[in-house]
């Protein structure tokens, strides 16, 4: 290769190498693009050439910044291949609070008119970061003034009175701090007590369990044979001179009741309510049944003892997992004022408390359209079990006998919420059914 031809190559590269400079630093682009204008009130800190992008991804340029009619008018030319519609948006935006300003567009929307070379494009205007500043520092200003002068003195005042107030309650809670470790310690060990009696007594509870369903079963006989008129009493029952007499006993004895509570003053009586829920439980596709009995000496105290999740834990088709939920003891005692009523003890064999509230009846009524109930138990720590079992539940009364509602189960962990039906039985309807028993059987004769 001559001389004259490598000079040739080394002068054609570096023009070569000096476009491809040119085009690099001055933001040249080899590619067709167009022209669209927007126009701002304020384009401060907006470089010249600076990036255009859509969604964070770089579609074109700023061209020039000029002012036109006291407005600055910036110059955009963007990508032919993207398409920007009437409905456009732009906006000046910085990357970070003092990062480098660019152009982001919203594109707009397809069913509009596409955007040509020169034409307009709708601008949203932005605060700039010295006039938020600014804003600011004025507001501080007006602050300090006012306090300076007094003005909000009442305001301030209060404040101090509410942060003082905060210090004392903290304190009050920490001074406090080793009573209430010594209240949760009580409350562990009684749990961790009681359902150690309870495993010692699985067998006679299980034993109490079988011999309420026999009971159950001998009373589901004696009543079929008492409707089919079979046995001493369904003879007795139907006798219509017996009826007549027994009538007679009982409004005597009715008024002798009635005249010894006027003479001894006595207007409080024990009363007794048998309870039976029945509960659907999806976790384990099961019903569950719970029967308990409650007895009420007066209108602000109670005590209910029954069990729950009965069951045969002998079925050799049932498993230990479900075996150990079956037939767990509820003892309880409560006191209640006119709307709510809060009650502690043994709750499925493990301590607890609960509180319940009726908003449109007295709390201690026969019949409550509306209650809810909030149950906290089994407060002892284990491997398996980090917090104790909250149940929350409510239910509406459609009957004075009869209540549906639901409940949500170890709401803190699980959450199963369980749908039931709950049945409800006092003295007084026993002793109504056996009247209207009596009366049937005389005006059938």
């Amino acid at each position: 290769m001559s001389n004259e031809l490598k000079l040739g190559f080394f002068v054609v590269l570096g023009i070569l190498s000096i476009l491809a400079t040119i085009t690099l630093l001055g933001n040249f682009s080899l590619t067709s693009k167009y022209k669209i204008n927007a126009y701002f009130s304020n384009a401060s800190g907006l470089p010249k050439k600076a990036k255009v992008k859509i969604s964070g991804v770089d579609v074109g340029n700023v061209k020039d910044i000029i002012l036109e009619n006291g407005k600055a008018k910036i110059i955009l030319v963007i990508n032919n291949d993207i398409k920007l519609y009437s409905d456009a948006q732009i906006q000046i935006v910085s990357m970070g609070i003092i990062g480098t300003k660019y152009i982001d567009i919203k594109p707009g929307s397809s069913t509009n008119r596409l955007l040509v070379n020169g034409d307009n494009v709708i601008a949203l205007e932005t605060t700039s970061l010295e006039e938020m500043v600014s804003s600011v520092a004025k507001q501080v200003g007006t602050v300090l003034n006012n306090i300076s002068n007094g003005i909000n003195e009442e305001f301030f005042k209060n404040l101090s009175d509410t942060v003082a107030n905060l210090k004392k309650v903290s304190q009050t809670i920490a001074n406090k701090e080793k009573s209430i470790e010594a209240v949760i310690d009580n409350f562990k060990n009684f749990s961790s007590d009681l359902s150690e009696v309870t495993r010692e007594n699985k067998d006679d509870i299980r034993a109490i369990v079988l011999e309420l369903k026999k009971v159950s079963m001998k009373v589901d006989e004696l009543v079929t044979k008492i409707s089919e008129g079979k046995g001493t009493l369904a003879t007795l029952i139907n006798d219509e001179e017996m009826a007549k007499e027994l009538k007679q006993t009982v409004t005597e004895i009715k008024t002798t009741v009635e005249q010894v509570q006027t003479v001894m003053g006595k207007t409080s009586k024990l009363e007794i309510d048998w309870e039976y829920m029945g509960r659907f439980d999806p976790r384990a596709d099961r019903f569950r049944s719970d029967f308990g009995i409650r007895f009420r000496p007066n209108n602000h105290k109670f005590y209910y003892v029954g069990v729950s999740n009965l069951g045969n834990a002998n079925d050799e088709k049932t498993d230990e997992i479900e075996k150990d939920k079956l037939n767990k003891l509820d003892a309880l005692i409560g006191f209640r004022s006119e709307n709510f009523e809060a009650y502690g003890g043994a709750m499925r064999s493990k301590g607890g408390i609960g509180f319940g509230f009726s908003p449109f009846d007295k709390i201690y009524a026969s019949y409550k359209k509306l209650y809810f109930n909030v149950d906290v138990f089994d407060f002892s720590s284990s491997q398996s079990k980090s917090t104790p079992n909250v149940t929350v539940g409510a239910r509406l009364g459609i009957f004075n006998w009869c209540y549906v509602g639901f409940q949500v189960e170890d709401a803190v962990a699980k959450s199963t919420f369980m749908p039931y039906i709950k049945i409800k039985i006092t003295d007084q309807d026993l002793a109504s059914l056996f009247g209207v028993a009596s009366i049937a059987a005389v005006s059938t004769k």
